[in-house]
C-alpha cells in the first residue's frame, strides 16, 4: 500500500481530506519500469492511473490541427507526483497517448475500476478528483497545441 503523503504529493489528490486519501491508499500499488519501456500505449485498455514517484517519462499523442492533419506531441512527466493514464477514470477508458520511460521511472499504479466505484460512492472525492482532472488535461492540451504552434510559426 503507498503512503497517504505520497498521494498529497500529486495535483490530482492533493486537496483531499486525510480521511479521504486513505481511502485512496489501499488502490494503490508500487510499480517500478525501466528505461526505455513504454508503460502503455495508445489504444490499450485504460485500466490503471498512474502517478510518478521518481524518474521521466513523456507523453506522446497526436493532435489534429486541421482536418486530415495530425502532428506527434510530447508531454515530458518529470515532477514527483505528476499524472498519466486519465482516460482510465473517462468513458471509453481507452488511452489516447502512448507513455515511455525516458529513465527509470517508479510510479504509483492506482487500479482504475476501484477508484471510479469509489468516485461512485464518495461524492466529495469525486468533486474534487474531476475538478483537478479536469485542470490536468487543460495543461496537457495547453502545452499540446503550444507545441503544434511553435512548430507551425517555426516553420514560416
Amino acid at each position: 500500500m503507498v503512503a497517504v503523503d505520497v498521494l498529497r504529493g500529486s495535483q490530482l489528490f492533493c486537496t483531499l481530506r486525510d480521511e479521504e486519501l486513505h481511502k485512496i491508499a489501499p488502490l494503490c500499488l508500487e510499480e517500478r519500469h525501466e528505461k526505455g519501456t513504454c508503460t502503455f500505449s495508445k489504444g490499450d485498455a485504460a485500466d490503471r492511473l498512474y502517478l510518478l514517484l521518481e524518474g521521466a517519462a513523456k507523453v506522446q499523442q497526436e493532435i489534429r490541427p486541421q482536418p486530415d492533419t495530425y502532428q506527434n506531441t510530447t508531454i515530458s512527466i518529470d515532477m514527483p507526483g505528476d499524472m498519466i493514464g486519465w482516460s482510465a477514470l473517462a468513458n471509453p477508458r481507452r488511452l489516447t497517448a502512448t507513455a515511455c520511460c525516458q529513465t527509470d521511472v517508479r510510479l504509483v499504479a492506482i487500479e482504475g475500476w476501484a477508484l471510479n466505484q469509489l468516485l461512485e460512492q464518495d461524492s466529495h472525492i469525486r468533486f474534487v478528483v474531476a475538478k483537478e482532472l479536469a485542470g490536468i488535461i487543460g495543461q496537457r492540451l495547453r502545452q499540446a497545441k503550444e507545441q503544434v504552434f511553435e512548430r507551425a510559426v517555426g516553420s514560416l
